[in-house]
């Protein structure tokens, strides 16, 4: 049984490494079709172009383990909910003039 799990992390990590591999090789290549043309800029081997995705992983996501957690985004929720469900006196009033 051990063996079995042992071999499905491997596997795993076997195709998330080919996901990368492959991940990498499509910006590439994108990059390689579109930059030059558009804006004479360079060409980027394999190896610049793991740099810069890594370089723009960090930027955009940050570094920390778990970036943005599901909770931080529960509470801007929760108050931005909780500002827009209270309505001034004024738009009530106003409301109620509609109806009549």
């Amino acid at each position: 049984m051990k063996t079995l799990n042992v071999l499905k992390y491997v596997g795993f990590g076997i195709l998330g490494v080919g996901f990368m591999i492959g991940l990498i090789f499509g910006v590439q290549a994108l990059w390689n079709w579109l930059i030059p043309d558009l804006f004479k800029g360079p060409e980027l081997n394999y190896w610049q172009t793991a740099g810069l995705f890594i370089l723009s992983k960090i930027l955009l996501t940050g570094i920390a383990p778990g970036g943005h957690e599901k909770s931080h985004k529960k509470e801007w929720r929760k108050k931005y909910q909780d500002k827009y469900r209270q309505v001034p006196e004024d738009s009530q009033n106003v409301t109620a003039a509609k109806q009549i």
